[in-house]
């Protein structure tokens, strides 16, 4: 079985495809750079053009969340112009990722580089990898499922990283012996460290802990847990609802718009159990999308996979910044990013 490439194979043989289809030679400046206190992946020089690159290389699975990665490639810009460089990008991301302005390379001489004089945009090229790799793909068990389940416990609450596994598994909602697994293959990605004492643990980079989880929240969790899909013909519904009438919870652009009045909803994710499903589609009118059908309001029912303790604050109908964060970084939409970088200054800090 052919063995996945390793982030600098990744960037190597873009660096080479790109140059075999546009007879350009992006020249590596640096990599594992340090700039501004942050770890970035590469610095490229373009040539024949002022200033740098900052790159962030990319492998297969996180593309899914699109969102996701224009993201983090925006919130590069503070470092400098940022290059995506990734195993693969698709005709349909090349274009997203072109409408977003987010230059990229890949391994297939696939690019979008946009440093005046010097443009190109190459698309179609196809990556001769076979189909058992792509399915094969691994980002670590930590990333499964349950793995998942306890970094958003670790991120919510730093504190909880040492307590007790038994504790752990109870604030996550997994069993007992996924935590010890996912503790050490955390360690083995270097995103927990053993710290001073024996047996402590500390996070080793917050932000890059996170940026991986909501990478990976729509697809590898987020869908396990998902309700069903429903519109109403009432674009202010949710202004009518009181969710603690059902024990749920309000995500994406709802929670976004209560959390930094800086947001008018259009869509909404509400997180509640499903025997509170049929009472909260007769409150607010919701019915299920039928099929072909692109409704002006969409609606997310999301089923928690954490434990729902009592809000104590003015909260008490909205999932936690991290969640609202997720929601909304995943639609990939420029307003949502907007807000969802707000949300990120304020709360995830």
């Amino acid at each position: 079985m052919k063995r996945l490439a390793t982030e600098n194979e990744i960037l190597e043989e873009a660096i080479v495809a790109f140059y075999r289809e546009a007879g350009v030679q992006l020249g590596v400046v640096e990599q594992g750079a340090i700039k501004d206190d942050k770890r970035i992946d590469a610095i490229i020089q373009v040539p024949g053009t002022e200033g740098q690159l900052v790159a962030e290389i990319k492998k297969w699975t996180p593309h899914k969340n699109l969102g996701a990665v224009i993201n983090q490639i925006e919130n590069l810009a503070p470092l400098g112009k940022a290059l995506l460089v990734a195993d693969y990008i698709n005709p349909v991301m090349a274009g997203k990722l072109k409408a977003a302005g987010v230059q990229f390379i890949d391994m297939a001489g696939n690019g979008f580089v946009n440093q005046p004089p010097v443009y190109i945009y190459i698309k179609g090229n196809k990556l001769a990898l076979n189909l058992e790799e792509k399915r094969i793909t691994k980002i670590g068990k930590a990333f499964q499922p349950a793995g998942m389940k306890v970094i958003f416990a670790f991120l919510k609450n730093r504190k909880i990283i040492n307590a007790p596994y038994r504790e752990i598994a109870r604030q996550a909602q997994v069993a007992l012996g996924a935590v010890g697994w996912v503790i050490r293959d955390l360690m083995s990605q270097g995103f927990l460290l053993e710290g001073i004492k024996k047996g402590s643990r500390e996070l080793a980079g917050f932000d890059r802990l996170f940026d991986k989880w909501v990478e990976n929240y729509p697809y590898k969790l987020r869908e396990k847990q998902k309700i069903g899909v429903f519109t109403t013909d009432n674009t202010e519904w949710w202004k009518e609802i009181d969710l603690t009438e059902f024990d749920g919870l309000w995500g994406g652009e709802v929670a976004a718009a209560k959390y930094t009045n800086y947001l008018n909803p259009k869509n909404a994710v509400v997180y509640l159990n499903k025997l509170n499903m049929v009472k909260l589609l007769q409150a607010g009118r919701l019915r299920k999308i039928s099929l072909n059908e692109q409704p002006e309001v969409r609606v997310e029912l999301i089923e928690p996979f954490w434990e729902q303790e009592k809000n104590t604050d003015e909260r008490i109908d909205l999932v936690h910044p991290i969640l609202v964060y997720a929601d909304l970084v995943e639609t990939g939409e420029p307003r949502n990013l907007d807000v969802a970088n707000r949300i990120r200054e304020k709360y995830l800090r």
